[in-house]
């Protein structure tokens, strides 16, 4: 993957010298750390076998349990991060349900220049971003189960909205974020946001 000791460490939550000490296969290291590491190269593609490590283009794997939100959204930035032009798209948002930890997460997202667009429910005017970045889907067709759309991956809320399911595959993310831009050029902007907050 070309990641240095200190990248997996961040990007599987583990410290430096955790990541040293396994690589050096020194002491005992917990199953908990090591899911997370496993879990942190299948995001990736990377998948360890009864043959080994094996790359595939296409991954699936979900997000679960405490703070799952915050975690997606921590693969959202990791996505992102070194990518010029990036954007989040999201289907059937709701910024008036995000916790001040995701709108921080969201924000930290958005200083590192990625930008997103949301379709939302008609009538919502609580919207963080600048009105241009919304469009609203009629009552009717709106359900607050969020499917988003960033970089390779589809992540699709799942489970009453107590997991995430993350698809990275280019061709389903490309099609999604056809789809989002035919919705997107038929739909109404809002005029004005009611969001004290905004970013």
């Amino acid at each position: 993957m070309g990641w240095s000791q200190t990248e997996l460490g961040e990007r599987a939550g583990c410290s430096l010298s955790t990541i040293a000490k396994i690589e050096r296969l020194e002491g005992d290291v917990g199953a908990d750390i090591l899911e997370k590491i496993r879990a942190t190269f299948e995001k990736d593609g990377m998948f360890f076998t009864h043959d080994g490590l094996v790359k595939k283009n296409t991954a699936i794997y979900e997000i679960g349990g405490e703070n799952w939100w915050l975690r997606v959204l921590d693969d959202v930035y990791q996505s992102t991060i070194d990518k010029k032009e990036s954007e989040v798209l999201l289907f059937c948002a709701d910024d008036r349900e995000s916790p001040p930890a995701v709108n921080k997460l969201w924000k930290k997202i958005r200083n590192n220049g990625v930008k997103m667009r949301q379709l939302v429910r008609e009538g919502n005017t609580y919207l963080l971003g600048a009105t241009k970045e919304y469009r609203w889907i009629p009552k009717e067709y709106f359900e607050n189960y969020v499917t988003m759309v960033y970089e390779d991956k589809v992540c699709m809320c799942a489970e009453n909205n107590t997991k995430a399911v993350i698809f990275k595959d280019r061709r389903q993310a490309n099609t999604l974020r056809n789809l989002f831009n035919l919705l997107w050029n038929k739909l109404e902007q809002p005029d004005e946001s009611t969001a004290t907050d905004r970013f």
